[in-house]
């Protein structure tokens, strides 16, 4: 039986991706032997006058191309470890590869698994796993909206709860919830909660929702997760 370590390096978005990586899938995956570790995405980086030290700016997506060099750049650094990305389908610039041809599909599951197998073929290293949330981390605050509603009614004491389930009713799984521009799950949240705060509340609101329901509720979330912990069975068959 071969002992190899199962190490998962996770690219994130932002600070609300970082926050539930670390607090909601590392947990669970470092539980069953796949060691996560984890930074936002690359934005810019500068060298001091002075010093000549490097000032790198991390978090959001500000063009295809840098995700791509930060993406390359850890996968040569740590090659003994596996990659993985955290990253909004929605908002996603218009150099990503295959965003053409996904715009063409009408299931968004379908769309999401065009969009994967464009960026794994053009990164092309074994050791890549991509991942790209649908369509929205806010996507993920549907799977529970009573859980959701008792965590953002904190503001003024006002259930919305049957505004958040008339919107969860209308798609086949959260994931299905739309990109457009006032539609999206961000966007149809800070209708109903004007003070909804991404970072503040939603890795908690996810956290208590916990992990066996969001991947009950959202499926291309459940493959994710599941081919990252069958990691370590498959490094450790001989």
């Amino acid at each position: 039986m071969n002992d190899e370590v199962i190490r998962v390096n996770m690219l994130v978005e932002g600070q609300t991706e970082e926050a539930f990586v670390r607090d909601v899938v590392a947990p669970y995956l470092n539980s069953r032997s796949v060691f996560v570790n984890y930074r936002r995405v690359e934005t810019s980086r500068r060298k001091e006058r002075l010093t000549g030290q490097t000032i790198i700016s991390r978090g959001g997506i500000v063009s295809y191309g840098r995700l791509r060099n930060d993406v390359l750049r850890w996968l040569k650094e740590d090659s003994t470890a596996f990659v993985t990305t955290m990253i909004d389908v929605y908002a996603l610039p218009s150099d990503f590869p295959g965003v053409a041809e996904a715009r063409a599909k009408v299931n968004p599951h379908e769309k999401v698994a065009a969009l994967e197998q464009f960026f794994e073929k053009d990164i092309a290293y074994r050791k890549f796993i991509p991942y790209l949330q649908l369509h929205e981390y806010e996507a993920l605050l549907f799977s529970d909206v009573a859980v959701t509603d008792s965590g953002l009614r904190l503001f003024d004491g006002r259930s919305r709860v049957a505004q958040l389930q008339q919107i969860r009713d209308q798609f086949a799984t959260p994931e299905h919830i739309d990109e457009g521009a006032t539609t999206a799950p961000s966007k149809r949240l800070k209708s109903i909660f004007p003070a909804y705060d991404k970072l503040l509340f939603g890795p908690l609101i996810a956290a208590t929702i916990g992990l066996t329901k969001l991947r009950e509720e959202c499926p291309h979330l459940d493959e994710w997760v599941t081919q990252l912990e069958s990691l370590h069975q498959s490094g450790n068959q001989q």
